[in-house]
């Protein structure tokens, strides 16, 4: 990988990093005024709803912790000189690869194996995108004016 599609890989990751922290930090201050209004007597639909929006919460902190582990661990690669080589295979990871995916451990065909075994894997069923100039739309209350 040359240097520059390094250093841009460094920057969104670290774009990616910030953006997790600001979310953890604005999710912080929502538990604390979820904490103190729940000192309030509530009705059973509010307690409901505070209580759905904690888990919530904590389960976005959880998978947001995950990514915080594997953006940081990417960095020390980028570092050391092992980013962008697969953990499994050895293979270079692809570039475009990296571009969506840029904590990412594996090349796609070793990701998609362990997909495959830990039962995560979703198969594309052949799915084209839908281009919008293919559509003709005829209206019958619009003339030629």
């Amino acid at each position: 990988m040359d240097k520059r599609n390094l250093e841009d890989c460094k920057r969104r990751l670290l774009e990616e990093k910030s953006k997790i922290l600001e979310r953890y930090f604005a999710k912080e201050e929502t538990q604390q005024r979820l904490e103190e209004e729940s000192k309030e007597p509530r009705d059973w639909e509010d307690i409901g709803q505070m209580t759905y929006t904690e888990e919530l919460l904590d389960n976005l902190s959880q998978i947001e912790i995950n990514t915080l582990k594997e953006i940081d661990l990417a960095l020390r690669k980028i570092e050391s000189g092992a980013y962008g080589i697969c953990e499994n295979c050895g293979a270079e990871i692809s570039l475009e690869r990296l571009k969506a995916i840029p904590w990412t451990r594996y090349c796609a065909s070793c990701a998609e194996e362990m997909e495959r075994k830990s039962g995560t894997f979703m198969p594309s069923y052949g799915f084209e995108p839908f281009l919008t100039e293919d559509i003709e739309i005829e209206r019958e209350d619009i003339g030629e004016s």
